[in-house]
């Protein structure tokens, strides 16, 4: 079975070469050499490296990683989908190797619905031709923002990030934020990235308070529409990258083994081709 961790970050620790963005203070490294050592600590195959705010438009640490290790990553880049460029900048990308791009829904417009709006659509008839899909990033209130365009687009994958952004179920006692982003389930090229959620949890690791929450999306979408991911490096401060595979590999027992063989590895292959190679 090949492992394949679909969200994580990486940047480096060379300022003069990748400066940050302006108003992003500098951050401990987190190289890809440095990732490749925590995955194989724990044998994960691949990974997905998703464009991390440090850099925004500038995709070019995130190219190198893809450039310098093929076989070992997939990535996910940032453009500004607002800029009369959009495609230009989008098909270097995928000449480089990306097989995505990322919405943040709460930032970069003044309103997500922006990001469904007609201007848009070319964009996503492009990503329909390459094949490539969008992580979406935010909360789950945000997400009817964008439902009109990803109605008007089945032929664009969509997945997203972060179980979709749902709130803590103790700050979402009514349900409300969580069935917006279950709510996506009835478009089927929309998947889910299922990452730890200590932070939402009450109880010490494996916070089984949270596995009705990983069930509702079990349920919701089906197995064959989940992934599993990490948030790294981020999630070395809180849960621990071994234990994160962990707790999706061992703790959660509604999966039966070829299904957690899929979100272990086998969904996010299928939306990011070049990781079953």
């Amino acid at each position: 079975m090949k492992i394949v961790d679909s969200h994580l970050h990486v940047w480096s620790g060379d300022y003069a070469t990748y400066p940050f963005v302006e108003g992003r203070a500098e951050a401990e490294p987190a190289t890809g050499e440095m990732l490749i050592d925590t995955m194989d600590a724990v044998s994960v195959d691949a990974a997905v490296i998703v464009q991390p705010a440090h850099y925004l438009y500038d995709n070019r640490y995130v190219t190198d990683c893809l450039r310098r290790f093929p076989d070992r990553f997939a990535a996910v880049g940032l453009v500004d989908q607002q800029a009369p460029d959009a495609i230009d900048r989008l098909d270097e990308l995928l000449d480089a190797g990306f097989e995505g791009l990322r919405i943040h829904l709460a930032s970069r417009v003044d309103d997500p619905a922006q990001w469904a709006t007609p201007d848009q659509d070319a964009l996503w008839r492009r990503m329909a031709d390459a094949k490539a899909s969008f992580c979406v990033f935010g909360p789950s209130k945000h997400l009817p923002a964008v439902e009109p365009i990803i109605a008007r687009h089945p032929d664009v994958r969509i997945v997203l990030d972060h179980l979709g952004g749902s709130p803590a179920p103790a700050d979402d006692v009514e349900g409300h934020g969580l069935q917006l982003a279950l709510g996506l389930a009835q478009y089927p090229q929309v998947s889910v990235k299922l990452t730890p959620q200590g932070h939402k949890s009450s109880e010490p690791y494996p916070h089984s308070d949270l596995f009705d929450l990983y069930r509702k999306y079990y349920d919701a979408y089906g197995p064959e529409r989940l992934m599993w991911g990490t948030n790294y490096p981020g999630i070395l401060k809180s849960t621990g990258y071994g234990p994160s595979l962990e707790l999706f590999r061992d703790h959660l027992s509604f999966f039966s083994q070829a299904e957690r063989e899929r979100l272990l590895g086998g969904t996010a292959m299928e939306i990011w081709p070049s990781l079953a190679r």
